[in-house]
């Protein structure tokens, strides 16, 4: 009975990249039209943020169901 981790991940994962979504958003407007390049770093940088978050959460998600 282990497929509550599954329903934990779809579920907390939509608010949670909901919140990031908003923080950066709050970010941007103090960030952007300074300088394009501090534009394109900041972009890319909260672009490719979340993916480290989203690989643990999947290896948690896989380790634990290989067990």
């Amino acid at each position: 009975m282990k497929r509550w981790r599954h329903l934990v991940v779809a579920v907390g994962t939509i608010p949670a990249f909901a919140l990031y979504i908003g923080l950066v958003l709050l970010l941007t407007d103090y960030v952007t039209e300074i300088h394009f390049l501090i534009d394109l770093v900041f972009y890319i940088v909260a672009g490719l943020a979340w993916i480290p978050l989203s690989i643990k959460i999947i290896n948690w998600l896989a380790r634990n169901e290989a067990e």
